[in-house]
């Protein structure tokens, strides 16, 4: 615990203010509720449970209204909907758009119906007031009405947390219950196939052990799923206890397998503290989580070091803006809260994790393997904020992609556990390494790594999804429609996967590769239509399949050629080669159709359904308020990226305009409020307009103050900018990743 603390007081001295005293602490404007709310499309998705920054522990509560739950709704586990909460669990998705993991279910009850199936598959809920609901970085609280319980959970570290449960008015009708569900999760139907559990006490405890197997919707994946191991210790006896499923209760029996299995637990206390460390390895290594990371504390103290965790995460960047509203700092701060959520650790106790060949791995000394890294999303923007803010963890992300290439045979496209989930298109795990090289993040093995993305760029029969239809991609220069569903999209973000390959090539001195994926690069012109200025689907014979409105998202209905975006998003991405774009359209075209692009996202700024102009709840597009600036327009970027921010986002449940995905959408925002926002896959940053007049930034291990002269939700409008006194162009405004790095002052004159 006090080496810990250590690292924490360290990390939060990462900045010059630190070296003056006290930094501030900006966790009170952290709202873990934001991401909670929204419908269909606009559903945040976030769980609002207490974690470590990047836990693989995330112990929040897992709701309903009444007896009805709707996965969609429940991603994270939660929504701002819900009346009642079924119980909490130990593992959640983060802001995805699908179901899994919500594994080891635990609720405090009073009573026990005689015939349990009778009231239900949750016959154990509770209802509950958001009124008598707390949630902090660290910690949650609430009050279970049916059961007259208060509930305190926090985290301990990245796999152990610890459950208080305060009893009232007991009698000898309404007992002191914790129960065990090992069905849980947050799927609806059962995706725990099989599960364990076994009891013991001793004076003064008791302790429960067992398992439960995960065949989710990602974690099924592999053919078997995931077990997912725990062990938890009651600071009381037990003074019965028993197991349960949907038959009913079988008291003083010690252990149960099966395909639903439960645990109950009656005490005389009315504070019954649980401590808990969970496992994807064994139970003994559960129990090692529990005694390494918890190791004798106290729920205080466990809290405490949690909170403090996140003071020195959230210092990273200091906002020192005395006439910041509230709201702003609310929105910012949980914004950068949740860019840290994931990716999640997957090293457990003494550095052993479960490999992608499904053996039991020890990393090097100091290395962190992480896992649930949703690719297709965090490339964009939350990885390239790690990678600036905090580069180790960038760095361990990149031993982690080498070492499931290494164990598993191919490098990931949506890792979860250690399964390869296969979830959307591309390989664009290309894009992340290829920043981390050009952003000076080199001290991993780029050889490997290399390897690994050339395999998937030029081998078709890769043991796991790559690139689908890559044959044809090779022959015919793009992906035909009529054999993938997706193909548009597909040809486009290959050609964006084969320009980040040659800078890679290039950096080793490959320079025939780096030649061949720069040509391979240029993919994306063979699905141009000049006849519409569209990309477009387009058949092995060569003809275009332009669908007949650009702003239908029929890939909601059938095989439109896109996948999650229109053709009129699709039509602006191509990340890697803008001024390539630029030249098919034309400039005065480009401009004046960006314009009208953005004009007409006005039109329709609801959230339920995707728009059919800028989604800013879905990421194919999420670089387009910033592409002016490759036209001499920046002061577009600035306007519309300004508009997206306060259309978009907001301090209530639904204040996050799509599933966050693992941080993306949040940290869309974090890059945007600075007025710096990142082409991922490369060393350019584009220039937008800063929403605060002073913060300072830990920029790849320095301070960098960002002077927003004149700065406020209101003026997008900047006259001039310089770095560090040298001026630079406001119509371009374009910096590098090293201008950056050794400067201390990016300074914004806003008129």
């Amino acid at each position: 615990m006090n080496t810990a603390l250590l690292v924490v007081a360290a990390l939060a001295c990462a900045i010059p203010s630190c070296r003056g005293g006290p930094t501030r602490s900006y966790r009170q404007y952290v709202d873990p509720f934001i991401g909670t709310g929204g419908f269909g499309f606009g559903v945040g998705g976030d769980p609002p449970g207490p974690q470590v920054p990047f836990g693989c522990l995330r112990l929040s509560p897992d709701g309903s209204e009444g007896d009805v739950w709707l996965d969609f709704l429940h991603y994270g586990g939660y929504s701002d909907s819900d009346t009642h909460i079924r119980c909490f669990s130990h593992t959640h998705m983060v802001g995805s758009g699908a179901s899994d993991y919500g594994n080891i279910g635990v609720m405090a009850v009073r009573e026990i119906p005689s015939v349990l199936a009778l009231d239900g598959r949750y016959w154990y809920k509770s209802a509950f007031s958001h009124d008598k609901e707390i949630a902090e970085p660290g910690y949650y609280s609430v009050h279970l009405d049916d059961a007259d319980v208060d509930v305190e959970l926090t985290a301990c570290g990245t796999h152990a947390g610890i459950h208080r449960y305060h009893f009232a008015n007991s009698t000898s009708k309404r007992g002191n219950y914790i129960l065990f569900d090992l069905a849980h999760s947050t799927t609806k139907g059962e995706a725990v196939v099989n599960g364990s559990i076994d009891i013991s006490s001793s004076a003064g405890s008791t302790t429960v052990t067992g398992r439960a197997l995960n065949h989710g919707a990602l974690t099924g994946r592999n053919g078997v799923g995931v077990n997912v191991y725990f062990a938890a210790q009651f600071n009381a006896t037990a003074t019965l206890h028993g197991v349960w499923n949907q038959s009913g209760v079988v008291w003083n029996q010690d252990h149960l397998d099966a395909t639903f299995v439960g645990g109950l637990f009656k005490f005389d206390e009315d504070v019954v503290d649980m401590n808990i460390g969970i496992s994807f390895v064994s139970v003994a290594q559960a129990q090692a989580n529990l005694n390494q990371q918890i190791a004798g504390s106290t729920f205080a103290k466990c809290r405490q070091a949690t909170e403090n965790e996140w003071d020195a995460k959230l210092s990273l960047v200091q906002v020192n803006d005395d006439n910041a509203s509230k709201d702003d700092l609310t929105i910012f701060y949980t914004a950068l809260y949740h860019a840290h959520l994931a990716p999640t650790t997957w090293t457990e106790a003494n550095g052993v994790y479960l490999g992608m060949d499904n053996k039991v791995h020890t990393a090097p000394k100091g290395v962190v393997r992480f896992t649930d890294m949703s690719i297709w999303d965090i490339h964009r923007t939350q990885v390239p904020l790690l990678i600036s803010l905090e580069p180790d963890v960038a760095l361990n992300i990149a031993h982690t992609l080498v070492g499931m290439f290494n164990e598993g045979g191919d490098l990931p496209r949506w890792p979860i556990a250690n399964v390869y989930a296969g979830c959307m298109i591309a390989t664009h795990a290309n894009v992340m390494l290829a920043e981390m090289i050009a952003k000076n993040v080199t001290d991993f093995d780029i050889e490997t790594a290399y390897h690994g993305m050339y395999l998937q760029a030029t081998n078709a029969t890769r043991p796991h999804i790559g690139r689908s239809d890559l044959e044809d991609y090779l022959r015919l220069g793009y992906v035909p429609t009529d054999k993938e569903s997706k193909a548009a999209s597909l040809t486009l973000a290959y050609a964006y996967d084969d320009g980040v390959l040659s800078t890679v090539a290039s950096f080793l001195n490959k320079h025939e590769d780096a030649a061949m994926f720069a040509n391979r690069s240029k993919s994306y012109r063979n699905v141009w239509d000049p006849s519409s200025s569209y990309f477009c689907p387009r058949f092995t014979n060569g003809t275009f399949r332009c669908n007949l409105d650009p702003t239908f998202h029929g890939w909601m209905f059938d095989d439109d050629g896109f996948c999650e975006g229109n053709q009129a998003e699709w039509r602006w991405f191509v990340p890697h080669d803008l001024d390539g774009l630029v030249e098919l359209m034309g400039k005065p075209t480009y401009i004046k159709e960006l314009t009208n692009f953005f004009e007409n996202t006005r039109k329709d700024n609801w959230t339920t359904l995707p728009n059919p102009y800028y989604w800013a709840g879905n990421e194919p597009d999420i670089l387009e308020p910033f592409q002016f600036n490759v036209v001499g327009r920046a002061d577009l970027s600035r306007k519309y990226s300004r508009e997206v921010m306060k259309q978009s986002y907001s301090t209530q449940p639904n204040g996050i305009p799509g599933n966050d995905d693992y941080g993306t959408l949040s940290a869309w925002y974090v890059w945007a409020a600075l007025g710096i926002f990142p082409r991922a896959g490369s060393d350019t940053y584009y220039l937008g307009a800063p929403l605060f007049a002073n913060v300072t930034v830990n920029f790849s291990g320095h301070p960098l103050t960002i002077l927003g002269n004149g700065a406020s939700p209101d003026n997008w409008n900047v006259s001039s900018i310089s770095l560090d006194g040298a001026t630079i162009d406001t119509t371009t405004a374009t910096v590098k990743h090293a201008q950056l790095a050794r400067s201390s002052t990016l300074t914004f004159t806003m008129n």
